[in-house]
């Protein structure tokens, strides 16, 4: 596996805290999936590195990952709910925040070339975008990761 330079990994979600200006909302509920990496995306596409207030968190959990940025609250909403994640999205909402609901698309024949549409929740809360996707879990598996994130936080 290659290094992607636009990143730095992290070791916890403390970690995490200490290099954003958002406190990243970690799901209490994530279907039996283990954490795999939490990453910061510190560069741009020109390698250039990015101000703190400008940088996202990417989750792995093997079958899904969760994204969270912060923006100004109308860039938020638009990423949330005007970006495209897929095909025919419906409304809907994680813990009274708007939300985009994406199913997992059916398998492709092997010779299509655009391959399998991921199942999609994407929301905002504020000047917060969320989103969370994967290529193997329905979307039923997803909204309750989603609204896991609002639960208190066991310590």
């Amino acid at each position: 596996m290659t290094t992607n330079h636009h990143f730095a990994g992290v070791s916890s979600w403390d970690a995490a805290r200490e290099m954003l200006t958002f406190q990243p909302l970690q799901p209490a509920f994530t279907a039996g999936h283990e954490l795999r990496s939490l990453r910061i995306y510190v560069r741009d596409h020109k390698m250039r590195e990015l101000p703190i207030g400008e940088r996202s968190l990417e989750v792995h959990y093997g079958q899904f990952v969760i994204s969270q940025s912060r923006k100004s609250a109308e860039e938020a909403r638009r990423l949330a709910l005007d970006v495209s994640y897929g095909r025919d999205p419906r409304e809907g909402a994680i813990a009274g925040h708007a939300a985009r609901i994406y199913e997992l698309a059916p398998e492709p024949e092997p010779d299509d070339i655009d391959g399998r549409m991921p199942s999609v929740v994407a929301w905002h809360d504020g000047e917060m975008v969320f989103l969370i996707a994967s290529g193997e879990l329905p979307v039923a598996d997803l909204i309750p990761i989603a609204a896991s994130m609002y639960a208190p936080r066991r310590t």
